[in-house]
């Protein structure tokens, strides 16, 4: 069973790191050319206007110091431009986070819980990075250096010109043929690291809004609290 902790700690990072998740529609690098950060985020903020929608399967594996074993989990990620969020996890157990863009549900069928968060809305708008919102200032809010090239895939790591919260340092991986975004990973201040590494993404199927609605099963606990 994944701590529930960790749940609400990915959570924050997510939102702060979610400008980094959504892939640009293709957009090639020159061939032959060795591309450096600003052209990389350069791509990314003339290129996101057009994406609306991103469905992907996930493979998330977080680790921390003195643990032998990571974390690994995996499901289904729904996004949408206006905010709305759907992680569905399979495993290690089923638990799905989800919110219409006004609250946060978690849900834990193990545990028969659903924890939620009423304020989430107004708490979105004090992030400094709001999902897509931010991405038209990308290159105005971080720069970056490349610093692996294989094959078709570019890893950044990005500074940002502002702290991020809990977050020490922060890496993207995509594809330089068609701009997706194959991977995240960042690394807290502790030393704990998580990654998200993404595959089967779409981002030209349109994501209905009831994607995004949950309604808690009847006999189900309820509790209402506010993700750190």
């Amino acid at each position: 069973m994944l701590n529930k902790t960790r749940y609400f700690k990915m959570l924050c990072y997510l939102i702060q790191i979610i400008i980094c998740l959504w892939a640009v529609t293709p957009s090639p690098l020159s061939a032959g050319k060795t591309p450096d950060g600003a052209a990389c985020l350069k791509i990314i903020r003339t290129r996101y206007e057009k994406v609306q929608f991103l469905r992907a399967k996930f493979l998330q594996v977080s680790g921390a110091p003195g643990v032998v074993t990571p974390d690994i989990a995996s499901g289904i990620v729904y996004l949408r431009k206006d905010g709305k969020l759907r992680w569905d996890y399979d495993k290690p157990e089923p638990v799905l986070i989800i919110s219409d863009g006004k609250t946060l549900w978690i849900y834990q069928t193990a545990d028969n819980q659903v924890m939620v968060d009423r304020h989430f809305q107004k708490k979105m708008k004090h992030f400094p990075y709001t999902f897509l919102k931010g991405m038209g200032t990308i290159d105005s809010e971080f720069t970056a250096k490349v610093i692996k090239i294989k094959d078709m895939a570019i890893t950044l790591q990005l500074f940002s010109k502002t702290p991020l919260q809990n977050i020490s340092k922060l890496f993207l991986t995509f594809n330089k043929s068609t701009g997706i975004i194959k991977k995240v990973s960042w690394a807290s201040p502790q030393g704990a690291d998580t990654s998200i590494s993404f595959s089967d993404v779409d981002i030209t199927s349109e994501i209905p809004d009831s994607v995004f609605r949950f309604e808690p099963p009847e006999g189900v606990d309820i509790i209402n609290t506010k993700v750190p």
